[in-house]
């Protein structure tokens, strides 16, 4: 009897403890579950949600700077490049560039990423590009605009613009065809083509040099060679790397303006015109380590040669051969004066 009454009132004093539990419960289906564990479990679950959120955030933030960042860094003092576009010329767009159409028209093909048009707020699908519009190149977009007709356009970034039918912009030398178009180094050959396997002659690599020199024609009056007339378009260029020690010629008071300048004259003329500019290109050790034809190489360019090799501005094949009697295509010849600049200007 003692012990009934002994549990019963066990039950009676717990009944209140337990009523305190079922009351704090957070379902009647599983009193077992308190509220305040409910509410915490919910509350960490909001908190790693907000978590999440800020950081999504703060990505789209980073890229949209990142974005901003290239554009506004590719851009020269005004922001903005005219272009005149060509029927057939192109412009490829990587993440950062912009482009508007002011005039003319033609068709836009997106192989990646996407474009914007921030005039409506859309991203801009293959086809047509809009006039007035103007576009943004998103993240890790890649796209290529074609001109149907004549057009002026508007560019900011590193656009890559080809004027030419036969120089598209997704080639390997396309940049330096942009390049050498924009800075006035190398004009077409007639009709919008740019013939980028053409060899390359010794007047046309020496004007090159003078214009990327800033020559002015009319300071260098006469000549200095048998074979270079003084009403040419190349004479005073010509006669400009004489006088600075440019050019030699080939003996005998010539300078055979028309047969290819080769990989080795390329070399010593580059290096002659740095050290006449009084940039001095690093120097290698010998060239006869580096290159399977070595033994092919005169003994004149060897140097020159090494030097190139050291800063990238003239390899070898893919077989470790320099090639230094081979002719120059006009669209190596480009990317050459592409490296030659930026090597000049990190050295300047």
């Amino acid at each position: 009897m003692r012990r009934m009454i002994a549990a019963l009132a066990a039950v009676l004093l717990l009944l209140p403890l337990g009523q305190a539990f079922a009351s704090g419960a957070g379902s009647a289906q599983d009193p077992l579950i308190s509220r305040s564990y409910v509410r915490r479990w919910e509350e960490l679950l909001l908190e790693d949600r907000s978590v999440q959120a800020d950081q999504a955030a703060q990505a789209l933030m980073t890229d949209g700077a990142r974005s901003l960042e290239m554009l506004t860094g590719r851009c020269g003092a005004s922001g903005i490049r005219p272009e005149t576009l060509s029927a057939g010329g192109s412009i490829l767009l990587r993440e950062g560039d912009s482009i508007n159409l002011l005039s003319g028209g033609g068709s836009v093909t997106v192989r990646s990423g996407s474009l914007i048009d921030v005039t409506d707020g859309a991203a801009l699908p293959a086809g047509s590009l809009p006039a007035g519009h103007r576009c943004i190149a998103a993240k890790d977009a890649y796209a290529v605009f074609t001109a149907a007709q004549d057009s002026r356009l508007s560019l900011t970034g590193t656009a890559v613009v080809s004027q030419y039918r036969d120089s598209a912009p997704t080639q390997w030398y396309g940049s330096a065809v942009d390049y050498a178009a924009v800075r006035a180094l190398m004009n077409g050959t007639g009709e919008g083509t740019f013939s980028p396997e053409s060899t390359l002659t010794r007047a046309m690599f020496v004007t090159i040099l003078g214009r990327m020199a800033g020559v002015n024609a009319a300071d260098w009056p006469g000549t200095s060679f048998a074979d270079v007339p003084t009403n040419t378009w190349f004479s005073a260029y010509v006669q400009w790397g004489a006088k600075n020690g440019i050019v030699n010629g080939i003996g005998g008071g010539q300078f055979a303006p028309n047969s290819p300048v080769t990989r080795e004259q390329m070399a010593v003329l580059i290096t002659r015109y740095a050290d006449a500019a009084g940039y001095d290109l690093p120097r290698g050790v010998s060239v006869r380590a580096y290159f399977q034809d070595a033994a092919r190489i005169s003994d004149w360019a060897g140097e020159s040669v090494e030097r190139m090799r050291v800063t990238g501005l003239l390899n070898g094949d893919d077989l470790g051969n320099f090639n230094p009697a081979n002719g120059a295509t006009r669209a190596e010849a480009a990317t050459v004066f592409m490296r030659l600049d930026a090597t000049l200007r990190l050295l300047h």
